[in-house]
């Protein structure tokens, strides 16, 4: 006789407590403080190797590097940005598309290298007058190969940052160690993106190794299908992408444009610009970590979602507040500290040029939330008005108020981001409480600035170190670090969720 089968009792939806708080919570703070570490070495090395070309290659040297870097960043930005965002967020969703989206992926994305290497080559030839700033130009483009085969979406979607860590320190360690050993001066210029492209592969195939161990060989398949509902999904959010990414360049590529007979002035501009970028990509690795948690948490769990944001806002405001004070502060001094006369003037433009780090940041995070929302249409518009405009603004600033106005153009259409991406989210119901997390930073790095001025006088570099310990003392002694419970947590394990009654009802062999 067949037994009789239980009936199966529906199951209540699992509440938010149970599923999401604590867990999601750390999940999102391991993400970024694996991130974070890494890229505080990368950053604290790109600033060391930077610094050396700075000297060894000379102002003229050395905007002639920043200049072809700054046109094939905006290309490489095209190539990653055109399809990473919207792949990392679906499998964030849909772990089980990981093989089929790696296929079609990989061949768009090495398709889109293809063309644009070719339309770099061919205009780079045609504008560029000597010979050698082509072959610059030329040997930098190679990156667009090494980020076309790049798997790291693969492990963001999946939450997986612990590689991808290591694989940042690893192509910052052969790049650093490649420049320092061998571009001794100018006369080696073409060997500073050989080197980067070098460690771009090495610390790609780290993650290529990983990815064939878990899964196969990737078998890439190109489909007009793919590409037509990538565009049809993606368009808004690629626009987005590719808006940040113009926005970022946008001064260096018109300042380069107006100077290409006066590399000096590229150089004096760039000098300051990569000092800057430096931090702003700092701050927008840790909003690609954040990313998959947050379109999770909005789309199940808004409460913990807010509190995700309102963390990551907190997080940003209290690191960059003080470090763009400090700088602000002891600009002089520290383009003193290159010692070259090709510099002379660089001061004031990374006084003011160090503000562009907050505020893009902010607003950068402000758009990834709305992405994380599925509400892309809602803050698109001021972005792509913003990359449409920047270019024009730029090149008026700089006719009228020289090298500094280019920078000002910036700040001008960052602080105007920043307004319209708050509107955006406060429109949704979602805005964060920006409020709460501006007054103790803001306080702290106040009180700082009076012993960053009085420690100058001996040298730059205590007056730093003793920056840092006040504003630590001052935010601690305010209880600035009490909301950061995210980020107190970011090495707790995380803890899996537990059984609702309901499931520890059911038979183990029911279907459910």
């Amino acid at each position: 006789m067949t037994p009789l089968k239980r009936p199966l009792r529906s199951r209540p939806p699992l509440p938010a407590e149970v599923t999401c708080p604590r867990a999601r919570g750390r999940r999102i703070a391991s993400n970024v403080a694996y991130l974070s570490l890494a890229e505080l070495f990368c950053r604290a090395c790109s600033v060391f190797v930077t610094l050396a070309l700075m000297k060894r290659l000379g102002g003229s040297g050395y905007g002639r590097v920043e200049f072809a870097f700054s046109v094939v960043f905006w290309l490489v930005l095209l190539v990653r940005d055109s399809s990473d965002v919207m792949v990392a967020r679906e499998l964030s969703r849909h772990p089980r598309l990981i093989r089929p989206l790696v296929d079609h992926v990989l061949a768009f994305k090495t398709f889109l290298a293809v063309t644009l290497f070719s339309v770099l080559t061919l205009v780079g030839w045609f504008t560029l007058k000597d010979r050698s700033d082509w072959s610059i130009l030329t040997l930098y483009g190679l990156m667009l190969f090494t980020t076309a085969i790049g798997l790291d979406f693969v492990y963001r979607g999946t939450e997986r940052m612990g590689l991808l860590a290591v694989s940042l320190c690893l192509r910052t360690i052969f790049y650093g160690a490649g420049v320092l050993a061998f571009v001794g001066d100018a006369s080696r210029i073409t060997w500073v993106p050989i080197f980067l492209t070098v460690g771009e592969a090495g610390g790609i195939g780290l993650i290529w190794l990983s990815y064939l161990r878990t899964y196969r060989m990737p078998r890439p398949r190109f489909s007009f299908r793919f590409i037509s509902i990538l565009v049809q999904r993606g368009k808004i959010v690629c626009a987005i992408q590719l808006s940040q990414a113009l926005i970022i360049a946008a001064d260096v590529l018109v300042v380069g444009m107006m100077s290409l007979s006066t590399w000096g002035d590229v150089g004096r501009y760039g000098a300051q610009y990569r000092m800057v970028t430096i931090i702003l990509t700092f701050g927008m690795i840790v909003q690609h970590a954040t990313f998959p948690t947050l379109a999770r948490l909005w789309r199940h769990h808004p409460d913990a979602g807010r509190d995700a944001l309102d963390s990551l806002v907190e997080a940003l405001m209290t690191t960059l507040t003080p470090l763009a004070v400090g700088v602000t502060l002891l600009a002089e001094p520290l383009v003193g500290l290159l010692g070259s006369s090709d510099y002379d003037g660089a001061g004031l433009l990374l006084a003011v040029g160090i503000w562009r780090a907050p505020l893009l940041n902010v607003a950068f995070c402000y758009q990834t939330t709305l992405i994380a929302l599925n509400r892309e249409t809602v803050g698109v518009g001021s972005l792509i008005v913003a990359a449409i405009g920047i270019g024009p603004l730029v090149y008026l600033m700089r006719t009228q108020f020289g090298l500094v106005g280019a920078t000002a153009a910036v700040l001008i259409v960052a602080l105007a981001l920043v307004i319209a991406g708050f509107h955006s989210l406060a429109r949704e119901g979602r805005q964060p409480a920006w409020h709460h997390h501006l007054g103790r930073p803001l306080f702290a790095s106040l009180a700082m600035a009076p012993v960053c001025l009085f420690l100058v006088q001996w040298h730059v570099v205590l007056a730093v170190f003793g920056g840092a310990a006040t504003y630590l003392l001052v935010l601690l002694a305010t209880g600035g670090l009490d909301r950061t419970r995210h980020w107190r947590a970011a090495f707790h394990p995380i803890e899996s969720p537990a059984p609702s009654p309901a499931r520890a009802e059911v038979s183990p062999g029911s279907k459910m």
